[in-house]
């Protein structure tokens, strides 16, 4: 078996480097066992790669479904000649042995998507180190690789889930399209890799989580406080799109805790609502936002900054969910 590694792009050439740069010289699987094609959705001129990187087995092509993450990838998988379609966002680093494991799995198992164990990378964290937001940020994740475990699949580190993420996920060609492929009306990064899976868990295929696939996630140029907050925004209006689409999701905290108050909440739920609002005010958000790049320069302590992160992204998150909310579930809709 052959796999097609397919990687969605947006203006991010140094980061996307990085992760060629590990296919083609970390990797040791075969060059005629891939093929690598990487979608840009962005504005950079990616034909400088093709210098760098002068192996046939790489395409770069520009995106032409809609604009966001779902249509990107789907424009990579068009494009796709292989058994195995191998996603990868373009900060993912791959180990040495990380594509002969897939095809090992997908072998056995053709009928299956699978995700792999995500870590930081150390450069990543190194960088993250360097600043109060960052080590926030290393604090605020803590980890990511949660998953709701169901049951052990083998004993050879494969999990049974019922949830899993975008960033490095393998599954037979066939199935991807007989599943139908990643929703491209959800316009943001986030959701419609869990919408994804939610569908083609609930129509019976088996998603799995392998522990002993390592890969790392390489976002070195995303600890900025402002992309940060803007990114968890646009986050939390494709939840409300979630959230609409399948109604289940409304008995999730995200739902339950951004929704209008009512006289059902719990008094701790109405006080977190209460933060949130006020939070979110927008004299009030900018005036946290100032006292945040301000306090970095003065360097105040981290537990203070933090509180301010903490309650910018209470704001940023609250905001994009209203304002989803407002458009899509209208009052006399509700």
């Amino acid at each position: 078996m052959k796999i097609s590694i397919l990687i969605p792009t947006k203006n991010r050439l140094p980061i996307l480097r990085e992760t060629l740069h590990n296919i083609y010289y970390v990797n040791t699987l075969p060059k005629e066992d891939f093929e690598v094609i990487v979608s840009n959705d962005g504005d950079d001129d990616l034909s400088v790669l093709s210098e760098e990187f002068p192996f046939k087995n790489l395409k770069i092509v520009k995106s032409t479904r809609n604009h966001g993450a779902a249509g990107n990838r789907n424009n990579a998988a068009d494009y796709a000649q292989y058994e195995i379609l191998q996603f990868l966002d373009d900060d993912i680093l791959i180990t040495e042995n990380f594509l002969e494991r897939v095809i090992d799995l997908h072998k056995s198992y053709s009928d299956v998507i699978i995700s792999h164990k995500e870590f930081f990378s150390q450069a990543y964290i190194n960088k993250a180190n360097e600043t109060p937001f960052g080590i926030y940020r290393l604090n605020f994740i803590n980890t990511i690789m949660p998953r709701e475990t169901i049951k052990e699949f083998n004993n050879d580190g494969l999990y049974e889930v019922n949830f899993t993420i975008a960033g490095a996920l393998s599954v037979g060609k066939n199935v991807f399209y007989q599943v139908g492929k990643f929703d491209e009306k959800f316009p943001y990064a986030g959701w419609e890799d869990a919408e994804f899976a939610y569908r083609t868990f609930h129509n019976g295929v088996k998603l799995l989580y392998d522990v002993k696939n390592p890969f790392f996630h390489n976002e070195t140029d995303r600890l900025i406080l402002d992309a940060w907050l803007k990114r968890q925004k646009e986050d939390f209006k494709t939840l409300v799109m979630m959230c609409q689409k399948y109604p289940i999701f409304q008995t999730y905290s995200s739902w339950v805790t951004n929704t209008p108050i009512q006289k059902s909440d719990s008094k701790d739920v109405k006080l977190l609502k209460l933060k949130k609002i006020f939070c979110s005010f927008p004299p009030i958000y900018n005036f946290l936002h100032f006292l945040a790049i301000y306090g970095e320069k003065i360097k105040l302590p981290n537990s203070f900054l933090f509180k301010l992160y903490n309650a910018l992204w209470l704001g940023a998150t609250y905001s994009g969910f209203r304002e989803a909310y407002k458009e899509i579930f209208k009052p006399n809709k509700v």
